[in-house]
Order: structure tokens, then sequence, then C-alpha cells
């Protein structure tokens, strides 16, 4: 069902996902507002799940939370788009700031869709998942 998909898509779709990331980071709530649909649903690595308002407040609002997010390239990513909508799939290496000030990093797997109105890619839905390390046991 994939569609013709233009080079450009990818790499536009790529760049809103690292707007959103930006956003994230600096909790820059006028950039959100662009970047996530009015629909938007969101869920971080912990289960909480979101609405559009109550995720901009959650990440804005707050002196704790993402400090800093490493993805791997767009090239490691999986991007799925079938008309005006993208599916991406990737890992991302994430910076978080406890309230008590402690800071530890791990990985996240994420899961984002987006769609395309008016010349424009939003988020519609994200979900992260945080990737535990292997526990090895002595045989």
């Amino acid at each position: 069902m994939k569609m013709n998909v233009r080079k450009e898509d990818h790499q536009e779709i790529w760049d809103t996902l690292s707007s959103v990331e930006r956003a994230l980071v600096e909790k820059d709530a006028t950039a959100f507002d662009k970047l996530l649909s009015t629909d938007f649903v969101g869920a971080s690595p912990t289960g909480a799940s979101f609405g559009k308002s109550a995720y901009i407040n959650h990440h804005c609002n707050n002196p704790f939370g993402v400090m800093a997010v490493v993805d791997e390239g767009m090239e490691a990513a999986s991007i799925r788009v079938y008309q005006n909508t993208a599916v991406v799939n990737r890992r991302v290496h994430a910076h978080f700031k406890f309230p008590a000030g402690n800071i530890t990093e791990y990985d996240v797997q994420r899961i984002e869709v987006l769609i395309k109105q008016d010349d424009q890619w939003q988020m519609v839905s994200g979900q992260g998942t945080q990737v535990m390390p292997l526990i090895r046991t002595e045989a």
C-alpha cells in the first residue's frame, strides 16, 4: 500500500522528528504546539499517556525531564510512508534529569506516527519503551 514516496518526504519527516526532539530538550511549548496534531496522544517510557496539552505541560513546565536526545540517524530508522501518513520506528539515547537533580541515561525504542496536512508533517502519536539492559544469569 506504500504510495509514490518522494525522497524529500523521508527528509521532511526526519526534520520534523528532529524539531520535536529540540522542543523536548528546550521545553519549547510554542514549537510543540505547531509540531503536534490537535488530537495528539503520546506515551512515555513509564507508561503514562498524555493528550496534546497535557504532554506539552508535562514536558515544558517542569525543571526536570529530558535533557538531551541522541538518535542513531535517519539511515538507522525505519520510515514508511502511506499516502499522507508516516510510521517511524527508531532508537534514541536519552539523558533524563530526575526531580532530585540526578541524571541518568538510557535507550528508548520509539514508534512515531505522523500525518501530512497542508504540506506540513505533524506528529499524531508517539510512544517510547525503555530498552532494558540484558540481564545474564550464570548457567
